[in-house]
């Protein structure tokens, strides 16, 4: 029978869960013995309803929308890892986002396929494939939603609002001791994630983890100008650069902290990404769909009238980000806990637009200034270690047509993971 190892169970995100991480599985556990493989995953199932949301101004008043519901299976993952000769190490993720949702087409993908190589044992190794860049606390273990407190991820990394790409190529990693109790961990990354074939990305990441508590930082640049992922029409991007863009050249950095004193769960990050970009106007003068009000169209317009056609393409701009969690975990029984959590995100962008479909996203792209608030409180029930069971509430804040607008929305996420014993 294939068998959890105590290293995995000691890099769980949620030590209170009693059961490994994920993400970790596939990222961070000690080689597997020689030849064993182990096949995993899980399936989510996600609920939300949204109170009415501003859409549009007319007569200069502000017009709400209706109230929505949503009901998906976001995440339905499958993984495979293992090693050979107890030294070369792999990690196949197949993953099927919105496979609950009739209107998805994405199908199954590889979300991660990699090989690694140790080079001088713990000191550096090479990963190359497609895999998740070190970056911040969450982008390598957003594959591991039932271990983690929340059910949505840091705004970074919303799928509607990237602040960069979540994959890369290639990775050097390791890690040294600073003392008995304390390692630093490092790793380098590039890859053609966004690359126009003239520029190469670089990534790095280093933090110190002692005693329950880490604290680093995280840096991302496009090498030169990038790409868009995506065009105008086809959804939201995959990256950080708009699906307006001719081209974008920017740098992401910030820093992290988490700590775990005792039962309780403490984290906070900030990101900044510096954007120097050329818009592109066939593509901007799409963005016209009836949704912009006065303030939002003044960024993309001549004096905010499309009529006069777009703003001068040259655009500078800084997206930013903020966050902070907080869980406490009580056992409840032998196996089972109870979570509560609460979090707060602030999140700026005076770059996108209100409509998903044109490349947009429907929180920073509702506000005047691309700039809102939200606010969260929730709990996470685990009847077994393997199930998790999340209910939660916010409530965003942000200025729409130069008024506070606030609105409520309700989730509730079901997360089974599973592994085939033999």
């Amino acid at each position: 029978m294939f068998l959890w190892t105590s290293t995995m169970l000691a890099l769980a995100a949620d030590g209170a869960s009693g059961w490994g991480d994920l993400g970790e599985l596939g990222t961070e556990a000690a080689p597997t013995p020689v030849h064993e493989s182990r096949l995993y995953g899980y399936i989510d199932s996600y609920w939300e309803m949204v109170a009415p949301v501003p859409e549009a101004v007319e007569d200069g008043q502000t017009v709400h929308g209706d109230s929505s519901r949503e009901f998906d299976i976001p995440n339905f993952n499958v993984m495979l890892q293992g090693s050979v000769h107890g030294r070369y190490r792999y990690f196949i993720n197949l993953a099927a986002p919105g496979a609950g949702s009739a209107t998805s087409d994405e199908g199954v993908g590889v979300r991660n396929a990699w090989v690694e190589v140790p080079l001088r044992g713990d000191a550096l190794a090479v990963r190359a494939g497609k895999l998740y860049r070190r970056f911040g606390l969450y982008n390598e273990v957003l594959d591991a939603v039932p271990t983690f407190i929340g059910i949505e991820p840091p705004e970074l990394f919303d799928k509607d609002h990237l602040m960069l790409t979540r994959t890369t190529n290639l990775m050097l990693f390791g890690s040294l001791p600073l003392s008995p109790s304390t390692r630093l961990h490092y790793a380098a990354t590039t890859g053609n994630d966004e690359s126009n074939g003239r520029s190469v990305p670089l990534g790095a990441d280093a933090h110190v983890a002692t005693h329950g508590f880490k604290a680093g930082t995280s840096f991302y640049w496009t090498g030169g100008y990038a790409s868009p992922s995506r065009a105008v029409g086809e959804g939201s991007p995959r990256g950080g650069v708009a699906n307006w863009m001719a081209e974008d050249e920017y740098v992401v950095y910030g820093g992290y902290a988490e700590g775990t004193p005792g039962s309780f769960t403490l984290q906070a990050e900030f990101w900044r990404a510096d954007h120097d970009a050329v818009r592109d106007p066939d593509a901007v003068a799409l963005l016209d769909d009836g949704t912009l009000n006065p303030r939002q169209a003044e960024r993309f317009f001549d004096a905010g009238d499309p009529g006069r056609g777009p703003a001068p393409p040259e655009v500078r701009y800084a997206v930013q980000t903020a966050y902070v969690r907080a869980g406490y975990a009580v056992d409840i029984g032998q196996r089972a806990s109870v979570t509560p959590y609460a979090q707060g995100d602030w999140y700026s962008n005076p770059e996108t637009v209100a409509n998903k479909d044109l490349g947009g996203d429907a929180e920073a792209g509702l506000a005047d200034d691309g700039v809102f608030l939200k606010y969260t409180a929730g709990v996470v029930i685990r009847p077994v270690p393997q199930v998790a069971l999340k209910v939660d509430g916010s409530a965003h804040q942000f200025l729409y047509n130069d008024a506070v607008e606030v609105f409520p929305e309700v989730r509730l996420s079901l997360s089974y993971l599973w592994q085939l014993e033999q």
